[in-house]
């Protein structure tokens, strides 16, 4: 299966094949879409997160409303939310913190997400009720269901991309993907290298915390220093160590 089928057949597929349902919408009616990776180079770095951001906008006085899909996931577009121009913050930090640290640029990643639709959490359902439409329903819970239901996606998408690497961001998608705890998985984000065997042959992975718990700054989160410290640089030398390998 080449990318653009791969692409085609998740756009058209995915969210019954999760069960999601299919009149979910934003405030206006737009429909919630399957986010397809568009950033997809083969044979280097595969980077999975969570599920996709959504655009956020500035609506009769409250802040950060989603309103449309993001074109891609950890999208880095700039556009106009009502009040300044912004872009997605994961799709910055993702660029400017993980990625920087870890010497791979954004050319060189195959960028997607476990699950592949935005989903509400209780703040934004609320701010849709100030707007007046009742019908949205809370439905971040419910990731780790989704997330079990979209493995064999992502397994074809590893298999398609055949990375040297895979980076996990975030505690839910090393659960998912190396089929461990949540508190396993919690030790696993040290930046070295574990292999996992996906598909016919064994994966290298490297776990690393998500871009929101890295943007969340305060005393009682240690993951920003630790990852800059020590989590980044064993990071940096896995990734240099795997890159200068011969492929197979």
């Amino acid at each position: 299966m080449t990318t653009y089928q791969y692409q085609k057949k998740c756009f058209k597929e995915y969210k019954e094949s999760i069960k999601f349902p299919e009149q979910t919408s934003y405030l206006y009616g737009n429909p919630v879409n399957t986010v397809v990776p568009m950033e997809a180079a083969i044979g280097k770095v595969m980077v999975i997160g969570s599920y996709p951001a959504a655009k956020l906008y500035f609506v009769n006085s409250i802040p950060d409303v989603p309103l449309y899909d993001c074109n891609a996931p950890f999208s880095a577009e700039p556009y106009f939310d009502g009040s300044r121009i912004r872009s997605s913050v994961t799709g910055q930090e993702l660029s400017e913190l993980i990625l920087e640290t870890i010497g791979v640029s954004r050319e060189h990643c195959w960028l997607t997400s476990l699950v592949k639709v935005f989903l509400f959490d209780e703040d934004h359902v609320k701010k849709y009720n100030r707007l007046g439409k009742t019908d949205t329903q809370e439905n971040r819970s419910k990731f780790m269901e989704y997330a079990n239901k979209s493995l064999k996606w992502i397994r074809q998408e590893i298999e398609i991309a055949n990375p040297y690497v895979i980076i996990l961001l975030g505690i839910e998608v090393i659960a998912s993907l190396l089929l461990v705890s949540e508190e396993e998985a919690r030790t696993y984000m040290t930046g070295k290298v574990f292999e996992k065997k996906i598909i016919w042959k064994n994966s290298n992975f490297i776990c690393l915390p998500s871009p929101g718990l890295l943007m969340e700054r305060s005393a009682r989160n240690p993951w920003p220093r630790s990852f800059a410290l020590k989590i980044g640089p064993t990071a940096l030398k896995e990734v240099e160590r795997l890159k200068s390998l011969p492929s197979i």
